[in-house]
Order: structure tokens, then sequence, then C-alpha cells
């Protein structure tokens, strides 16, 4: 039986751990001899080098206590590599010592009768982060008791007790704020499926939580054959980690295994069809009545990720209802999967990084609060014209800082750490005394930097600037409590100003003054024997009150003097008094730690029930930084204020003049060819059609130029400056785009059946108000069914007549160009210009935009530059003149007879369109 002052310290060890939480601690003393037979499969992963790894040398009673004690946590604690603190080392044993040594490239030995290798205690952190950026779970199991507390037990002589105290994936392992490698956004998806839905349109239920900020999203949708709904929301989160319910279907199972990869953890766990009974064991008041009416997939992902987040003591992190929202939102464009794919909007398609991407190209953010908003911005643009024009009016105000109070706003973002993240591990209890100090100080001079605001012109400013001082009395009384020199040393016996506050402090540390003066006291008696009355303690190595005695008096002192150490001149000793002296006085150290550690606990509650305040001001600085960076980007040369006008004051109009790509712009080291775009309407209000039907040559900057298009559309939306002279342009509801070519093997769809599905969920969701980009629609399958298919899409949006979304369509199919005579109003033909000789034989791409049809894809020529030999292309030249020929022959004399028809039946128009279709052959 554990002795309280045992107790009390056991608690304090737990509470160590750094970066991360504790589950519920399975201890392991010292069993005995009968119980050391060790288990089959003891290991994480059973292999022959894992059972062999833990085999006797001996026979089965050979392992020694500490042995004993390391299988029996293995066995209870499976499925997570282990590391053991073993005096000043943390050691990996048996299987987990081989994976370590791989991963981590350190030696792995035989010990005994297990496998190990170890790291130095300092280099934890560092491990376990690579461990988990592997994927793999990790588990501490760190000594629950210390050398002086259990020399006074009956247990002196066993090994000491060890426990699991902290358990760290990839999104549970919440870093220090002064950490560099720290993580902007550490996101964690539980996701359930209801079982009466349809197995071709499942509905699920998801819920997510960035640990890094405590901020959640919740959402109950239907999804489709492709799992474009599901592929949609973990491309806006980007998990790390993923609880799957048990009970999905295998089709929804294979798609999140293949979407998470190697870099996002996937684990599996029952979620409960009844969730209420079981939320109410987490949840409680306004928090619970809030969840009451969330649907009941919603429920029911909730509480698989209360469960899951329960077992590393972070659950809280999902009890404030203010931390929630829902990922739809009507404020918001909601941007496909593959339109965030296709038009690299978080990350490019190369390797498949921030670098290049939208998110890159405005990431100018001088903190992680403000690196989390902007993304959230440039994945959600807004579709509210005032919203819009209200941030585009704080940015442009931020870019001209005329007022003093935006430069000290702009000013105050320089040098300060991830407090978000700090407020995060100040309430689960993970911070130490000089994080603490530094998150305190970070807010307090956030909070005391604007005594008084003046108006700054924005409304937007306005509140950001207000809600930066929204704690200042609390900050201001937890900083004032606090003796910061002591606090930045870790000094938690000495870290108030009002000592007490916490008179447990004040008895241990009058306890240990006893014991010194005890030990003072002794000294005069020592004195006394050795008729030395000028004696004094010495300390040499770490060892202190020792008794020195010269060589030649040495077997003078009494028998029952413990002999410490010698030179040629001295002898050092210890008295028993000072023997037990001491062993008090380390007892009563350690109390005082723990009771030290207790009072700081007690201090880090009382900061954390200021939670709600300081998210705000944590809030309200990432959103200064945010509209700071974009403000950055308004500054580069070329770059223009966009006019958004609202749906509802006139035609859809998307009118850009002398635009460039934004990303491939800011790549190039050569001047970006711009181009000018008119849609809908012209700035005057002219009429002007609403598509786009554009051909030109292959490697003529045809994707390049609508993905610039798309992206100066989500720029205008998310209240930044574009890359334009000028851009005017009505809210957009949604960007549709089908680019590239994938297939789908998970679902055993081909290139061309993905394709085809994506546009027709295209042709079913698009409205007036979309930008639809469909880039060479068709080209999966024969030429001749690819040119149907293409004619047919084209022609069924282009008779949608007022309803018809504002369309960008790619294509090599110079027969669809008949379309913009067909319908005028509503099509036009555009082309990417080159300069040929005559016989083609040299082809210089131009990149400009310029009106009609192009006459020719250049194929063959791209063919060439790429290598394929003379006599190929040569060939295929002669080919494709004869088929060309034929077919053209073959249309005119079909278009003829049909000419000929209309005439006879007095359809004029219809005779008229047929021209217009001669012509283009």
């Amino acid at each position: 039986m554990a002795s309280p002052a045992q107790q009390t310290l056991s608690a304090f060890l737990a509470q160590a751990g750094v970066g991360g939480a504790m589950p519920p601690c399975h201890s392991a003393s010292s069993p005995s001899r009968s119980e050391a037979t060790p288990a089959a499969g003891a290991g994480r992963r059973p292999s022959k080098r894992a059972r062999t790894s833990t085999t006797p040398t001996t026979g089965a009673s050979a392992y020694t206590p500490l042995e004993t004690q390391i299988l029996a946590l293995k066995r209870a604690h499976p499925g997570m590599v282990l590391l053991f603190e073993v005096g000043y080392k943390f050691k990996f044993y048996g299987d987990d010592a081989h994976l370590a040594s791989q991963a981590l490239n350190i030696a792995c030995f035989r010990e005994k009768n297990l496998d190990a290798a170890m790291i130095p205690v300092p280099r934890l952190p560092i491990h376990v982060k690579r461990l988990l950026a592997l994927g793999h779970k990790v588990g501490v199991c760190r000594q629950t008791e210390t050398r002086a507390l259990k020399a006074a037990t009956e247990s002196a002589h066993q090994p000491f007790a060890r426990a699991l105290t902290n358990v760290y994936t990839a999104s549970t392992y919440i870093d220090e704020v002064t950490a560099p490698d720290a993580n902007d956004e550490q996101v964690l998806v539980a996701l359930v499926e209801s079982k009466a839905s349809h197995a071709a349109c499942p509905h699920l239920g998801l819920v997510a939580v960035d640990m890094a900020s405590s901020s959640a999203t919740y959402d109950a949708f239907d999804d489709d054959a492709l799992s474009t709904a599901l592929e949609t929301r973990l491309a806006h989160l980007a998990p790390k980690e993923i609880v799957l319910a048990t009970s999905v279907r295998e089709r929804t199972q294979r798609f999140v295994k293949n979407y998470a990869g190697p870099h996002c953890r996937v684990e599996e766990a029952e979620a409960c069809d009844a969730p209420m009974p079981g939320l109410t064991a987490h949840l409680h008041g306004e928090a619970l009545a809030w969840v009451a009416d969330l649907p009941t997939e919603v429920q029911r992902a909730l509480l698989l990720l209360l469960t899951h987040l329960h077992g590393f003591h972070l659950a809280s992190a999902l009890t404030c209802p203010a931390n929630f929202a829902t990922f739809t939102e009507r404020s918001s464009m909601l941007l496909s999967g593959p339109t965030l794919a296709h038009l690299e909007v978080l990350q490019n398609a190369t390797d498949g990084t921030s670098s290049g991407s939208l998110l890159w190209l405005v990431n100018e953010c001088a903190t992680a609060m403000g690196r989390r908003v902007l993304r959230q911005w440039v994945r959600r643009p807004l579709l509210d014209a005032a919203q819009i024009d209200a941030r585009a009016h704080a940015v442009d105000l931020m870019r001209e800082r005329r007022q003093p109070v935006l430069h000290r706003a702009a000013a105050l973002l320089t040098h300060l750490p991830d407090v978000a993240r700090g407020l995060v591990r100040i309430t689960h209890g993970l911070v130490h005394a000089s994080e603490l100090v530094t998150i305190l100080l970070a807010f307090h001079r956030v909070t005391h930097e604007f005594s008084e605001l003046p108006p700054t012109g924005s409304a937007l400013l306005d509140h950001v600037l207000e809600d930066l001082g929204a704690a200042r009395d609390d900050v201001a009384q937890f900083v004032n409590a606090l003796d910061l020199a002591r606090a930045r040393k870790n000094d938690l016996p000495h870290l108030y100003k009002d000592p007490a506050r916490y008179p447990a402090i004040q008895d241990m540390q009058a306890t240990l003054q006893a014991d010194d003066e005890a030990l003072q006291a002794h000294l005069l008696d020592v004195r006394r024997i050795l008729h030395r009355p000028a004696l004094q303690y010495s300390q040499v190595s770490g060892i202190d009150h020792l008794i020195e005695v010269r060589r030649t008096e040495a077997s003078h002192v009494p028998a029952d003097w413990v002999r410490i150490s010698a030179t040629q001149r001295v002898v050092r000793f210890h008295t028993p008094t000072i023997v037990q002296l001491q062993k008090q006085r380390e007892r009563h150290r350690e109390l005082l730690a723990a009771a030290a550690l207790a009072a700081f606990r007690d201090f880090e509650a009382r900061v954390a029930e200021a939670y709600v305040p300081l998210r705000r001001v944590a809030q309200a600085l990432g959103v200064l930084d945010a509209i700071t960076s974009l403000a950055r980007v308004a500054s580069r040369p070329g770059y223009v204020r966009p006019t958004v006008h609202a749906p509802g004051t006139g035609v859809q109009q998307l009118c850009l003049t002398q635009f460039r790509h934004p990303t491939s712009e800011a790549r190039l080291a050569h001047t970006y060819v711009p181009n000018d775009l008119v849609l809908g309407s012209t700035t005057g209000g002219e009429p002007a059609p609403r598509g786009v039907l554009l051909t030109g040559s292959n490697m003529g900057g045809k994707s390049s130029t609508v993905r610039a298009i798309a992206l100066i559309v989500i720029l205008a939306q998310i209240g930044a400056f574009v890359p334009c002279r000028a851009a005017h342009l009505t809210c957009f509801d949604a960007i549709a785009t089908r680019m590239g070519a994938r297939d789908d093997v998970l679902h055993g769809k081909s290139t061309f059946m993905v394709e085809a599905e994506d546009t027709a969920r295209i042709l079913r969701t698009a409205t007036d108000r979309t930008l639809v980009v469909l880039d060479e629609f068709g080209r999966g399958t024969s030429t001749f069914d690819g040119v149907a298919l293409a004619d047919a899409v084209l022609r069924s949006l282009l008779e949608r007549g007022d309803r018809m979304p504002m369309l960008l369509f790619i294509t090599h199919y110079l027969s669809l160009t008949r379309w913009a005579h067909v319908y005028p109003e509503r099509l036009c033909n555009m082309h990417m210009a080159v300069r040929q000789d005559v016989n083609a034989a040299h082809v210089v791409f131009l990149h400009r935009l310029v009106a009609g049809p192009a006459s020719h894809s250049f194929g063959i020529h791209m063919a060439s530059l790429a290598g394929l030999p003379s006599s190929v292309t040569a060939q295929a030249r002669s080919i494709a003149f004869r088929v060309q020929k034929t077919h053209t022959e073959a249309e005119r004399r079909r278009i003829g007879a049909r000419f000929l028809q209309a005439l006879r039946g007095g359809h004029v128009s219809t005779a008229w369109d047929l021209v217009h279709e001669m012509s283009v052959l």
C-alpha cells in the first residue's frame, strides 16, 4: 500500500510528461518470480524477429524483475510503440527496439534477455515526433516513484514502479508554443455512417477538431458513388488522424484508407447507435443542451471522438459549444475536393506541399493564428458582397496604414508565440511554468497595447482591435501574481509573489528549514567530537554535509561513521545522524516539489477559467494577421482591389483587364503575359456572352488561363487584391471544375467514367451564378464518342438560357465552335494565339487570349518537340491530312443535304445555322 506521500509524488510524476496528455495509468510494480512467464505475442507487431527478441536465454523463469515489469506493460498496452524511463534514459524493448533502431537511426543491442534501444531523456520530444510523423502511436512509461520515497517503503529493493503516463498520436501531440517545428493545424476527424442509408447514397456524420486551437467542425451529409462529398470535407480539413466507425460500409472504409495514405493515421472504433446517454457522461449544462439538437449522425460522431480523446485526457477540447461551427455555412462558398485539387488552392499537384499553391501565394502571416485563419478564408470564399467589401476595405486600410494605430497593430504581430495553442495546453494542464509565463506575457503585451482606440474607418478592424483587449484585467491579475524571474527558471516552490496563497508550500519549506537547522545543530556535536570548533561542512561532486578529516586522524573517528570518499590528504565522512537527516530532507524536498506542482496546476486552472475572453484575443490576433497578410499581397506590383457586385444588381459579370495567373507569375522569372476577358456584360453595362469556347495548341496556355480566371475569382471573394489592371465581377455561388485526367481504381472507375461522373454532377448542381470550367471533356474515349458527348454537354448548358452558368469550355474539337454562331449572345470563340511559318514547321506560343476559333491544335508539332522520331511525325502528318480531308468532305455533304432539306421546309433560321456550321469547315 503506497503512502500518502508516495501517492502525491506519483501524481506529480504522472503530470511531468512532455507535450501531451496522460491516459489513466496502468502501473506495473515488480511481480513475483512465479508471474515472470512471458506471454506469447507480447510485442506490438508479431513477427519472427519480435518473438525471438523476448525469449530468455536461460529459461522462462530467467526474466529479471525489470524485464517482467516491462513485458507486463507491453501486454497491457498493445498497438503502440512504448518507451520506458530507466534511470536517465528512455528505452525501447523487444520489437519496438528494432522499429526504433530503423526509424530513429539508433543502435539496437541485447540487454540481458531483451533487445533494447535507448535515447537520452532530453531527446524524448524529438524522437517521439519523428515516430508520430511515421504514423505510429507512441506511449511513454515513466517511473512513478523516486529513490528517496521508495527507500522509506518495504519495496526499497524492488524495481521502481512504472506506469503508462503519456500516449501520443500525430493529432494529439500538442507541442509547446515555442517549438519551431510545431504544426499549425492538427485535425482529428471522427466519421460514422447511418445504417439506414442506401449503399449508393450513404448518409455520413462527421466531427473534426483542430487540437492545436480547439476549433471544431461538424456535418451530416449525403454522399455519392464517388465519395465526392467526403473527399471535399477531407480535402478541406486535411486531418492528421481519422477515427472511423467499424460499422461504416466497406466502400467508405476503402476510400478513407486510400485517402489517408502513409501520412494520416486511421484508427477504427465502435460507434454507439444511441449516443445521448453516452454524451451525458462527457457533457453537461449548456453543452449537453446544444448537442441534443444536433443530427443523430453528428451526435454519434461526437461521442466517438469524445471517447477517443478521453483516453488522452483531451476530451475537454469538445465541451465548449462556442468552439463549434458547421462545415456548410451559408455565408461562404464550398469548393469541392476536385476543385481544390484542380486549381491547386491548398497544395500543389506535384509533391502535395503548399509551395506554389494559392495558399502559398497569400501566406505572409507572422503568426500561427493568422495562418489558420487565412487557410480557412482561402478554402471558404465569401458569398456576401457586403462582407467581401468589408474585408477588402480592411485590407486596403492596412495596406495604406495612414493611421498610427494600424502601424502599431501590425507591429504587435511580430515575435508572438502561438497563444491559441498555448491556451489549449493550459486548458489541458500541459504547460510548465516558463511556458505559462511566455504565454501570459504575450497576452499581456497584446491586451495592454491599446488603451484608447480611435476609429480606423473599418468596422471589421475596429471590432478586431477591440477584441484584443478582451481579457486585459484577467491577464494583468495573472502576471502580477507571479515572480517572473522564478517562473522562467521553472522554480515552482518560489513562483508566487504572495506565498501565503498556498500554505502547503510554506509548510514544506518550513519543514525543510527545520531539517537544515537540525543539520547545523548536529555540526556542533561533530565539532565537539573532533575538537575542531571552526569545522564546516564541505560539498564535493554534489554530495553535501561532508565532514573532512585529515588522513592521519581518520582512524580516530567513531566506528559508525560512514566513509564517503578520500584524497591523499583527507577522508570524508557522514555520521549516522547526517545520513538519517539527509534521507529525511530528500523526502521533504520531493514532497515540496509535489506540493508546488499541485499549487501550479491550481494556478493553471485559474488561468483556464478565463478561456472564453482569452480565446477572443487569440481569434482577433488571427484575423488581424490574416488581414495584414492580404495587405502585404495587395502591396505587390500590378495588384488591384476588385469591384465585387451583389447578385441581383444586374447580369452575372466577370470583367478582367490585363489579368495574370497569380501563382505562376510569382514563380516565373520572366514577365507573365496578361490577358483580357469579358463575360456577362461589360463594365459599361453592354451585354456580352456568358461563356467562352477556348481552343488552341497544346502548350498554348489554355488550362493555365482558365485556372488563372478561377483563382482570381477566389482571391476576389476572400477580400484580397487580384493580379489585374482592373477587375469587376458579380459574386459567384460556386466554382465547379472538370480538369485533368484521373482514374478511380478504388471504385473500379476508368478515367473517362470519373470524367463523365464529375461532369454529370456539374450539370446537376450548376446555377446561373456558378463558374464552370470544363477542360477537354470527352478526350478519355473514342474521338467520335468524345466529340458527340462534348457537343451535347455544351449544348445542354447553352440551352439553359438565362439560367446558363458562366462557362469556360476548353476543347480541341473544332466542330464545337459552331455553337458560337448558333448562340452568339451566350458563347464566344476564343483561342490562344501562336505564330507559325508557312509550313507550320516552327510555332511560337504567344500565350495571348484572342477572339475566334483556333485553326489547328499542332499536336503533331508538340509530339516532335517531345522527341518523337521525325519518321513517325512525318507519317502522322500524312495520315492526319487524309483523315481530315475525308472527314471534311463527308461533313460538307451531310450539312449540304440538311441545308437543302431546311430550305424546302421553309426553316430559314436552321438553314442559316447550317451555313455557319459549313463556314467552320
